[in-house]
């Protein structure tokens, strides 16, 4: 009987940086857009704090890809959820949102066809609700995992994917036919 050979998640485990830095650049940008769209303040600097939590605990965590990416998200949402506390506990240290300019006709159909526009889209729902459609639709992950990083049943989470999507719909064809009466 041949042995498989290890996963890039096995090699990290046992110290391979080069496999840690393949899942880094593979998950990096899918923790990012979540982290986005559950409007944190500081996304980029969570999502570091996210990886150090990892690269922390790796060595004991066991299982393949799609356990590694329902503990990635569930990481993820847990220091989601202590960023909100701290800003709330210490206000002073939240930087002031940056004014932003008005945007051109360009800037504008740009943010209608870029996945920075979709963000902002899904980050108009509800929390819970982007959080649910975010990991579900967007991650991929399954009912069950998304419960499972979300700490809530499986039926409520179809629930807020369903209502989400619906929700998203109904601004996807708003949008649209605001488009359609400019041209």
């Amino acid at each position: 009987m041949s042995q498989l050979p290890p996963t890039r998640i096995d090699r990290a485990r046992s110290g391979d940086s080069d496999a840690f830095g393949e899942l880094w650049r593979e998950f990096q940008p899918a923790v990012l857009r979540y982290l986005m769209a559950k409007r944190v303040r500081a996304p980029h600097d969570v999502a570091s704090q996210v990886w150090i939590d990892v690269a922390g605990a790796l060595e004991r965590f066991a299982g393949g890809e799609n356990e590694f990416r329902r503990w990635l998200f569930t990481i993820a949402h847990r220091r989601s959820v202590d960023e909100v506390r701290r800003a709330v506990r210490r206000p002073e240290l939240v930087d002031e949102v940056p004014e932003q300019r008005t945007p051109s006709t360009e800037d504008a159909y740009e943010r209608t066809t870029s996945l920075a526009r979709a963000l902002e889209v899904v980050a108009q729902l509800p929390p819970d609700m982007a959080e649910a459609v975010m990991l579900r639709v967007v991650f991929d992950l399954s009912i069950t995992d998304v419960a499972e990083v979300m700490s809530m049943t499986e039926g409520n989470v179809r629930v807020l994917v369903h209502r989400g999507l619906k929700q998203l719909a109904a601004v996807t064809d708003r949008n649209t036919e605001t488009m359609e009466s400019l041209t």
